[in-house]
């Protein structure tokens, strides 16, 4: 254990606090811009919710980083304020992380899907009836789904003015997502395995 100081932890705290204004206040602005675009959102009753797991691998390195920047600040001779802030500011980043992967998560329900992106203002909705092609992609770590649509679901596959929705998903919840879109939709679906090779899951 090194010189542990409160009063450069004092210090240390205010600079993070000051900082916790700035990012979670421009989340909370965010989540009132989505809130305004949800009240249009009419696609029926929730049936599942789907996290992304790139979030959830950010989240535990953030942790990890918190952690370890703790045992420098509290190992190191002398008491350092910027060494106090860093864990301080990485606490705040999970919470505003995780608020983010909330908002973002795609929401199944039973009318459509969904969702939306951290570079996109309010949501991303698409109704069953406008998918006409999926495409998913195993990996080891987490399954990519792919989903095209359009307003007139004749389009045939490739189109230029077809809409793509596309999730990362964990293998369950890419499962469960799978599922709903054969009971609902009569949409061309296509699983491509890491290996590059390709199956028709079902139309």
């Amino acid at each position: 254990m090194g010189n542990f100081d409160p009063r450069v932890l004092a210090y240390a705290c205010f600079l993070a606090f000051i900082y916790a204004l700035l990012a979670l206040g421009a989340t909370a602005y965010r989540q009132i811009l989505d809130d305004v675009a949800a009240k249009d959102v009419k696609l029926g009753e929730d049936l599942d919710a789907s996290y992304d797991p790139l979030m959830m691998v950010i989240l535990g390195g953030i942790v990890l980083l918190a952690v370890l920047f703790t045992w420098i600040a509290l190992a190191w001779s002398e008491a350092r304020i910027e060494l106090y802030v860093v864990p301080l500011c990485l606490a705040i980043n999970f919470v505003q992380f995780y608020y983010r992967m909330h908002q973002q998560r795609l929401q199944i329900k039973t009318l459509g899907l969904v969702g939306r992106t951290i570079f996109e203002e309010g949501w991303r909705l698409v109704r069953y009836d406008q998918i006409y092609r999926v495409e998913v992609e195993h990996d080891p770590l987490w399954d990519t789904v792919i989903m095209y649509y359009a307003d007139n679901s004749a389009h045939t596959f490739p189109t230029n003015d077809a809409g793509e929705f596309c999730r990362r998903l964990t293998h369950t919840a890419c499962k469960a997502l799978i599922a709903a879109l054969q009971a609902r939709t009569n949409a061309e679906i296509v699983v491509r395995s890491v290996s590059g090779k390709h199956r028709r899951e079902g139309t």
